[in-house]
């Protein structure tokens, strides 16, 4: 005989390539260096060498992991390349950004060389593209790897020495030797000339500064043939434009410099800035920062860059030395195209209801929620294993953190790692178009301490500096900043405790009740205070937290005895076997009470009953009972809590020799035998055993004792015949609720 069981619940369901390059082989320095480098994504599939000879581009491997650095030369006469692969190439009909950051050694302005390019192009090279010299050679020094190489000053046309260097292209140079050579007179210019020293690619630089400028290296234009009077020599300039360099610091000064880029695909212009993030925090920076420096190009020329109309572009970088070594790195955070994602923070005083801005002052005590918000604006791949490095801000105690996914999934997150304000957290779902958005939101109250990490004493204000967060996938990496707020440390005269049946303790501060999945549960609680008066009960809020999330807040009534107050969480607030309220109070005064808490443990009933179960015998012409072959185990779990009721039915089908219950009709009832009485499941429900709990977590083994004589038995008529036939039984629980 087949059996059915009907069992009724709430179930909630949580989700939870590489390269031909070569390895850098590390001096100390460079240890160092790498060891202290800031955070950035993986390098894969979307990055490869350059395929010029003695290309000395390799991967690095810094505190964070393994290819996460580019390391473009490190010696004297070296050039290095790094490209987009194919499909990696850059949409020019859409808006895009780069991001990254760039290392160009700690040498001075005069013994570095020779910096790094930024380099979009179309060259039919490809991957193989860089200047060459007169030889065919990759150029080095002055070129970097990217403009027209005047070595022996071979080229008496700007036409020619355009085509040695890198077609189809634009770039940004960041220049760290400035290439004009000391001496100016005519006769010793010639002879430096004759000496094949091509070095006056920056006359037009004013001083001696590093700089910054972009042109396009593939363009007569951009270079001028300038004649050494009657000596009969020339030499080659640049004709630079956009270039910053007057009061700007050298770029070899040892630090890390970041760089991002802005194509707009409408105004086909590209925006740069370098220096806007801290060269030490890695914090964000605007223009009031004096090394912070941007500047937008005039639209590009899509002939030049883009001849065949194409729409795409390979970009990367070059580096090159000369006479000069210098370590020249790159650390990507963004790559276009690849995936377009942003994130943002937000602090919310949830005391006051008000937003926590630059310059604000709160209270200690003050309840506090930051939300991080992760968006997936769109890319070629989703946002993938992104991991959350949150730098959290100071002064303020954390409590509770939950994870909510644009497709409504939600996750608690694990606030045990937490280490000072530092915590590492990893998303479990990737981002992407079709679930675009992730807020990790945390929980926490305004905790001001003094410099030794004592509390703050009342009355002081304690600056809360800025804290900024970084958000790292493998092939995406944003930051998320909480700029400085202040917070007043003051004595709080509100105390806040359960009342009646909620109170649960000597303190009156906890409590735990188990109800039945569905219903709504009251409590009761008190205000009142060490000092001073008390605020009217309408100047009393209650500010309650369910499972990390926020409950609406409520006001105490005036028609209630002063400091009193029901609260009652609603039923559809209740999501999980055991919920967690939080529940703090405050008043006009800026009193804030302590927390109370309550666990509400949304309690089920459950039945447990075998699937399947038979009955066998030998007929014999007469009337006979047959027991189960087997044990036939029936158990009720009742987690609602110590007296509860539950009243257990069982109704049985006919038994036929079809499984939809066709065929030959058995000429038989289930029944149900409990000493004397005899209850007929095929006649309809029958009662088989009613109960009231004794425990919370009540476990009743229904079938305990049935034996033979003694459960469910199948009684057969005399007329029955030979054959296979089945039937269900239909379980069933009433009156669960006394």
């Amino acid at each position: 005989m087949k059996l059915k069981r009907l069992v009724t619940g709430i179930v909630i369901g949580l989700a939870g390539a590489t390269l031909g390059w070569e390895t850098s082989a590390q001096a100390d320095d460079l240890t160092t260096v790498l060891n202290n480098a800031p955070q950035g994504i993986k390098i894969g599939s979307y990055f490869q060498a350059g395929t010029t000879s003695d290309n000395s581009a390799v991967l690095a491997k810094t505190q964070h992991g393994e290819n996460q650095a580019v390391q473009l030369t490190d010696k004297t006469s070296q050039l290095g390349t790094i490209w987009t692969s194919d499909s990696a190439e850059m949409n020019l009909n859409e808006d895009q950004t780069a991001a990254m950051w760039m290392y160009f050694g700690d040498g001075s302005n005069s013994s570095s060389g020779d910096g790094m390019a930024f380099v979009m192009q179309n060259d039919t090279r490809g991957l193989g593209a860089s200047s060459v010299d007169t030889s065919g050679k990759p150029g080095r020094g002055e070129t970097l790897g990217v403009w027209g190489d005047d070595t022996g000053n071979g080229f008496t046309s700007t036409t020619e020495l355009a085509k040695s260097a890198i077609h189809n292209s634009w770039a940004i140079e960041f220049d760290t030797y400035v290439n004009k050579f000391g001496k100016t007179d005519d006769t010793s210019m010639a002879d430096a000339i004759k000496d094949g020293i091509p070095s006056y690619f920056d006359v037009d630089i004013a001083g001696a500064y590093p700089h910054i400028a972009s042109a396009y290296p593939g363009k007569a234009s951009t270079y001028s043939i300038v004649n050494v009077g009657a000596t009969g020599y020339h030499y080659a300039k640049m004709n630079h434009t956009g270039i910053l360099t007057n009061n700007y610091s050298g770029l070899a000064d040892g630090f890390w410099h970041h760089v991002t880029l802005h194509w707009n695909h409408m105004a086909k212009t590209i925006t740069y800035t370098i220096n806007d993030k801290s060269q030490t925090t890695g914090e964000p920076q605007n223009s009031s920062y004096e090394k912070y420096k941007t500047f937008t190009t005039a639209p590009l020329d899509m002939t030049e860059i883009d001849p065949h109309n194409t729409g795409k572009i390979r970009w990367g970088f070059t580096g090159s030395t000369g006479w000069n070594a210098e370590k020249n790195l790159v650390i990507f955070e963004k790559v276009p195209g690849l995936v377009d994602a942003n994130s943002t923070a937000k602090l919310t005083d949830t005391t006051s209801g008000n937003t926590v801005t630059s310059g604000t002052t709160i209270n200690s005590g003050d309840r506090l929620r930051l939300d991080y918000n992760l968006t997936y604006a769109s890319g070629r791949e989703d946002w993938k294993n992104v991991v959350a490095n949150l730098k959290l801000p100071k002064n303020v105690s954390f409590t509770s953190g939950l994870v909510t996914y644009a497709n409504g999934q939600k996750e608690t997150m694990d606030l045990s790692g937490l280490s000072g304000q530092s915590l590492k957290t990893a998303l479990t779902q990737n981002l992407s178009k079709t679930n675009a958005t992730a807020t990790l939101s945390l929980n926490g109250k305004a905790a001001p301490v003094d410099g030794s990490g004592k509390p703050a004493t009342a009355g002081t204000t304690t600056n809360t500096p800025v804290a900024t967060s970084n958000f790292v996938g493998d092939n995406a990496m944003t930051s998320a900043t909480v700029n400085a707020f202040n917070v007043k440390a003051v004595n709080s005269a509100m105390t806040l405790a359960w009342t009646g049946d909620s109170a649960n303790g000597a303190s009156n501060t906890i409590g735990t009740t188990s109800v039945t999945a569905g219903k709504s549960v009251t409590l009761t609680g008190k205000t009142a205070y060490v000092t001073g008066s008390a605020d009217t009960n309408s100047n009393i809020k209650l500010h309650g937290e369910l499972n990390g999330e926020a409950l609406p807040v409520t006001t105490l009534k005036d028609t209630d005895a002063s400091g009193t107050f029901s609260y009652t969480v609603p039923s559809s607030a209740l999501t999980t076997e055991s919920n967690q309220l939080i529940l703090y109070a405050s008043d006009s005064k800026g009193n804030n009470s302590n927390d109370v808490s309550y666990t509400i443990m949304q309690g089920s009933l459950k039945l447990a009953v075998a699937p399947t179960i038979a009955f066998s015998g030998t007929l014999t012409g007469q009337h006979q009972q047959l027991a189960a072959n087997g044990d036939w185990d029936v158990d009720v779990r009742d987690t609602r809590g110590t007296g509860s009721h539950w009243t257990l039915q069982a109704a049985a089908s006919a038994f036929t020799t079809g499984a939809d219950g066709s065929g030959t009709v058995l000429p038989a009832n289930l029944m149900y035998q409990d000493g004397a009485i005899a209850a007929n499941l095929s006649a309809g429900n029958q009662v088989l055993m009613d109960r009231t709990t004794t425990s919370a977590n009540d476990l009743t083994n229904v079938s305990g004792d049935w034996d033979k004589g003694r459960g469910l038995l199948l009684d057969v008529g005399s007329g029955a015949t030979e054959g296979r036939y089945q039937g269900t039984v239909t379980w069933s629980f009433v009156d669960a609720v006394k």
